[in-house]
């Protein structure tokens, strides 16, 4: 657990629970963020203004993605902790 090293079990799970709270904040923003690029796709009224907003829309849907597979990580981590 990178970052972890040192601190005492209290002070480990205060901070998995810390990033854990800022991921769950960051995951809704992203898929506002995708459902905006989406619908700015749909209004577009030229290709490639729609081709840019749907390739925007995949980042926003790949970065909900990432933040997904952080947040698991992150509930590993702290389970692991606790139960040490």
């Amino acid at each position: 657990m990178a970052g972890l090293e040192g601190k005492t079990k209290h002070e480990k799970i205060k901070a998995l629970e810390e990033m854990i709270q800022i991921v769950l904040l960051r995951i809704p923003k992203e898929v506002e963020a995708m459902h905006f690029y989406t619908k700015a796709a749909e209004k577009s009224t030229t290709k490639d203004a729609k081709n840019l907003f749907l390739s925007l829309a995949q980042q926003e849907k790949g970065h909900e993605a990432e933040l997904r597979r952080i947040l698991n990580d992150l509930i590993v981590q702290l389970n692991e902790v606790k139960n040490s």
